[in-house]
């Protein structure tokens, strides 16, 4: 992570002290909701000065003025509303506009309506609060020091009129000590709501690294993690659990699928697993794939029934692990003794193509011969398999334009295998091409086809080769033949190294074209299908 990217704190704190960036919505609105209060206290003023003309309950010293301050009051709120709305002027200057508004003519209507006796003056306390709310504290005690000026100031000429009392110099002077106080209150209050508000934005930020870190590290485990509530429903799953339980293709990733809808034992696991939480389970055969996994459940909260964290610790990766460790120490064994094998398998091949050609007419010797030459052949390509495995990770990948070379596969493939041409049908589009080593693509195709060729009917059309589109950047290409396909109890070592079926196979095949896909940012899987082997690899679309 950068350590020099935008601090949240930083961010947070220029949202409410940088004079240049605009304030948030949550500002206006309650700028709004203090307008509406002086909107409906503008509208009871009027509606007093109207309904009470004989005997006016306010006003009663000038009625006129003060049904004509009602009105400019109630017009400058319903202005208010524009303004808010349109955001224009500036916040700052909305708000010391309305308090401001609030303190003349609240003022105005108090002197005639019997000065501070009145009772008017209080509802400018509603507006010191209101406005130290919303600037948070920064103009509140400005604000209340000008109503005091305006409540002594208009006192004083009522009193210079004669038509106020000097002696409510004493409530005029109480009023501007509780202007002040509830001043004070208001910016107290406003400091530490903008400080909780900073440290709620800390927090909150603090959790939502938190949480893309934990999403981060989730995805990237090794391991399948499923979320499921109560009832079993599948919530969120990371990369690993969709790939090895085939959830890409469902809906949204399985999201609100029920357990047993994907793996149904599984299920019967989690029934166990809510009864005793020491249980352990034996490891599962999941997916088409045929993954090896070990299921495991974390509580969610206190209670088991709240719901649960699946875990699935991919068997097979481990043993690939341990599987790649022995290989890479028998390919470096290899590789030191392949020239010494090598000599003496070339000398004994020679001698026995020399020496059957020389016992021709006894079948035996012919036969023992012929049983030497096809095992040296054998110890030669094992040799060659083992050997190719130090070099799966020389990657060169190119883009390669499919349309044109399957064909030129196909060709060469039949011709060197002699197989008829018309054994392979091909279907692939203009304008497909894939990134891959094309060595490699050519030896793990050549690997696919000599497997299928080897298990099919060996009719024409028994190998199908074509291609399609799985997403916008994933090509597959895929490799069926009409044969009888894989034997439910052998699809778990599929590939594994030296595991064959057949006796001339050297068990590497399948392995080593696993092990080039993956060195390519590919995948090759088996396709369970009720006749037929089926194999497909995914590969990246386009150039590199």
């Amino acid at each position: 992570m950068n350590q020099h990217a935008s601090n949240p704190l930083r961010t947070a704190a220029a949202i409410v002290t940088s004079p240049n960036t605009p304030e948030p919505a949550s500002y206006w609105r309650t700028l709004h909701y203090l307008n509406l209060y002086r909107l409906i206290l503008g509208g009871v003023f009027l509606a007093i000065s109207l309904l009470s003309s004989d005997q006016p309950l306010l006003g009663q010293e000038n009625p006129r003025l003060f049904f004509l301050y009602s009105i400019i009051y109630l017009g400058l709120a319903a202005l208010a509303i524009v303004t808010i709305g349109l955001r224009k002027p500036r916040f700052e200057w909305q708000v010391s506009f309305q308090i401001l508004t609030d303190i003349v003519l609240i003022v105005l209507m108090m002197s005639v309506s019997g000065g501070v006796r009145s009772g008017l003056g209080l509802l400018l306390i509603v507006s010191l609060v209101s406005s130290g709310l919303i600037s948070r504290g920064r103009l509140v005690l400005l604000h209340a020091a000008l109503a005091t000026v305006a409540v002594l100031v208009a006192h004083t000429i009522g009193v210079l009129d004669y038509r106020e009392s000097v002696g409510d110099f004493a409530q005029a002077g109480l009023l501007g000590v509780a202007f002040f106080t509830t001043a004070w209150i208001a910016h107290v209050l406003a400091r530490r709501s903008h400080t909780s508000e900073q440290l709620a934005a800390t927090r909150a930020e603090d959790l939502e690294n938190m949480a893309q870190i934990n999403q981060l590290v989730i995805e990237d485990m090794q391991d399948g993690v499923i979320v499921l509530d109560g009832e079993g429903n599948i919530r969120q799953a990371n990369r690993h659990a969709v790939r090895i339980l085939d959830l890409a293709d469902k809906a949204d990733e399985g999201v609100g699928q029920p357990l047993g809808g994907v793996v149904p034992a599984l299920v019967h696991c989690l029934e166990q697993w809510r009864k005793n939480s020491q249980a352990n389970f034996a490891a599962l055969t999941v997916g088409r794939s045929n993954a090896q996994c070990q299921p495991r459940f974390i509580a969610v909260g206190d209670k088991r029934v709240m719901g649960a964290v699946l875990v699935l610790e991919d068997l097979s990766r481990v043993h690939q692990q341990a599987q790649q460790i022995k290989l890479a120490a028998l390919g470096r064994l290899t590789a030191n003794i392949a020239h010494e094998v090598r000599n003496p398998l070339s000398s004994i091949s020679h001698a026995a193509q020399i020496l059957q050609e020389d016992a021709m007419e006894d079948k035996t010797h012919a036969r023992l011969l012929q049983i030497i030459h096809d095992n040296t052949k054998r110890i030669d390509r094992l040799v060659g398999d083992v050997l190719t495995l130090n070099r799966r990770d020389r990657v060169q990948p190119e883009s390669i334009v499919l349309a044109s070379y399957l064909p030129t596969f196909v060709e060469e493939f039949c011709l060197a295998e002699n197989i008829p041409p018309d054994s392979i049908s091909l279907s692939v589009d203009k304008g497909k091409d894939v990134c891959f080593d094309r060595g490699h693509l050519n030896q793990v195709l050549w690997n696919l086809c000599r497997n299928a060729w080897r298990h099919s009917r060996k009719q024409p059309g028994s190998i199908g080769l074509r291609v399609n589109k799985a997403s916008a950047s994933v090509m597959e290409i895929h490799v069926v033949d009409d044969g009888l396909g894989i034997a439910m109890e052998n699809l778990g070592k599929l590939f594994e190294p030296f595991f064959t079926t057949d006796s001339l196979g050297t068990g590497l095949g399948l392995y080593i074209s696993r092990e080039m896909c993956e060195a390519n940012r590919a995948s090759l899987d088996y396709i369970v299908e009720k006749t037929g082997g089926h194999f497909k690899i995914s590969c990246r679309e386009g150039a590199c």
